[in-house]
C-alpha cells in the first residue's frame, strides 16, 4: 500500500460529500427553469419554485446521499484504497450509477402517483457530484 493510500481517511468526506447531491441537483433544475417557458400556477416564474425547491432538496434530498454514501460510496472507496485503485473517475463511477438508481426509486417511495420533474440524469449528476466530492475531500486535497 503507498503512503497515500494509508493516508486517507474518509471521515471528513463522509460528513462533506453528500451534501454535493442536492446542489448538483439543485443547480441542474435551477438551469432548466432558466430554459423553460413554463410557468407555475398564476404566472409564478419557475425560478421561484427552485428557490422554493432549494429547502424541499436539502430536508428530502440529504438523507439519501447520506445513506448512499455510507452504504456504497464508503465500503467501496475503502476497497479501491486497499487495492490502490481509488482515483476520482473510480468512486465518481460508482457513485453515479448508484445515483441514477437509488434517485427514482426513492422519488417513487415518496408518492408512486406523483409526476416529478427533474432535468434527465438529475439521479446520476447527484450521485456523480457526491462521488467526486468524496474523492476530493478524501484524496485530493491532501496532496
Amino acid at each position: 500500500m503507498t503512503r497515500d493510500a494509508r493516508a486517507t481517511e474518509f471521515g471528513p468526506a463522509l460528513a462533506l460529500a453528500p451534501l454535493a447531491a442536492p446542489v448538483a441537483v439543485l443547480l441542474g433544475t435551477a438551469v432548466r427553469a432558466l430554459i423553460s417557458q413554463r410557468h407555475g400556477p398564476a404566472g409564478v416564474n419557475a425560478l421561484v419554485g427552485v428557490l422554493f425547491l432549494t429547502a424541499i432538496l436539502i430536508v428530502y434530498g440529504s438523507p439519501l446521499a447520506y445513506a448512499a454514501t455510507l452504504v456504497i460510496l464508503w465500503p467501496i472507496a475503502a476497497l479501491l484504497r486497499d487495492a490502490e485503485a481509488l482515483t476520482w473517475w473510480s468512486v465518481t463511477l460508482v457513485a453515479m450509477v448508484a445515483g441514477g438508481i437509488l434517485f427514482p426509486l426513492y422519488l417513487h417511495a415518496f408518492d408512486s402517483r406523483a409526476t416529478w420533474d427533474f432535468f434527465p440524469g438529475a439521479g446520476a449528476a447527484a450521485g456523480a457530484a457526491t462521488g467526486w466530492s468524496f474523492w476530493f475531500v478524501a484524496v485530493a486535497r491532501r496532496r
